[in-house]
């Protein structure tokens, strides 16, 4: 809590309060950038003359101080985004509650399954984890997973999504006719959809497992979600593929799932870029349209933190 802008006479009582400090203790010890006071602190000298009018306004609060990835600011708040591998370098935290981040890491998504008439599951989406940590000064790794790859940010590692058909990964493979969906990690992703009699399942998704193949129509891939600090929707499924074109394939699921494929007639979709999306289920190579199977979509990584107060 900041120190009174103006007004009544200040008292040394709260600075100490504000800033810290054992008794005995002086005013010469509230120097800026000192032992009780962060540097560039308000108006507060760093040497020389002091004194208590200095600290009208002043508040214990020294906001971090980084770089790395493309820098955006809204309000308060600073966004450090990676949409490649690179560093995030903290060079100033205070120690204080003023170096909590916000984290959102996804992963790649996985790619859709091929076989030889369309019906190829739909890919996993890349694990999507989002939280806060408290940082310190040092450097931290950052880690953009491409297509079925991991990601990493400060310290969190999401889980790449399965490649069809029917793999585990940070969320399952839709799985081929008549076979199983493959699991997803617990707060990564969830498990993707059953095969059909003649059609595959959905990719899951972070949001929601994939849809199970019905008949000849793909199952769709599971939604993503929403991270509550930006609202943009990451890790959707990638839709099943049929091998009947006059059915439909599986849709992608929100947060970049690509769509699934219907043969000779409707090509797979790809995963969403930076988005973590699964691909879209297809078909093989021997078939019209191309591409035969959709690929995942790229990861991405994001902090944020307020850096004034």
């Amino acid at each position: 809590m900041a120190i009174q802008a103006d007004g009544a006479d200040l008292q040394f009582s709260e600075i100490q309060t504000e800033f810290g400090g054992s008794n005995p203790i002086g005013i010469s010890e509230y120097y800026s950038g000192g032992d009780n006071v962060g540097a560039n602190t308000g108006n507060i000298p760093a040497s020389g003359e002091i004194q208590l009018s200095d600290f009208y306004g002043a508040s214990n609060y020294v906001a971090i101080s980084a770089s790395g990835g493309s820098v955006s600011t809204s309000g308060d708040y600073k966004f450090h985004t990676f949409t490649s591998s690179g560093t995030w370098s903290i060079t100033e935290a205070s120690g204080a509650a003023s170096n909590t981040v916000d984290y959102l890491v996804v992963a790649g998504g996985g790619a859709g399954g091929a076989a030889s008439w369309g019906e190829g599951g739909g890919g996993g989406a890349g694990g999507m984890r989002s939280g806060t940590v408290t940082a310190s000064t040092q450097n931290y790794g950052i880690t953009v997973g491409g297509a079925a790859s991991n990601s990493v940010g400060v310290g969190v590692t999401s889980n790449a999504g399965a490649n069809g058909s029917g793999a585990d990964g940070g969320s399952g493979s839709g799985g081929g006719i008549g076979g199983s969906g493959g699991s997803g990690i617990s707060g990564h992703g969830n498990d993707g959809g059953n095969g059909g009699s003649s059609s595959s399942g959905g990719g899951g998704g972070k949001g929601a497992a994939g849809g199970a193949g019905s008949g000849p129509t793909g199952g769709d891939g599971g939604a993503g979600a929403a991270w509550s600090v930006n609202g943009t929707t990451y890790a959707g499924g990638g839709g099943g593929g049929t091998p009947n074109n006059n059915t439909s394939a599986g849709s992608g699921g929100s947060g970049g799932g690509g769509a699934g494929s219907k043969v000779n007639a409707t090509a797979a979709g790809n995963g969403g870029a930076n988005l973590g999306g699964g691909g879209g289920g297809g078909n093989d190579a021997s078939h019209s349209v191309s591409p035969q199977v959709g690929s995942g979509g790229s990861g991405i990584v994001i902090v944020r933190f307020k850096f004034q107060n």
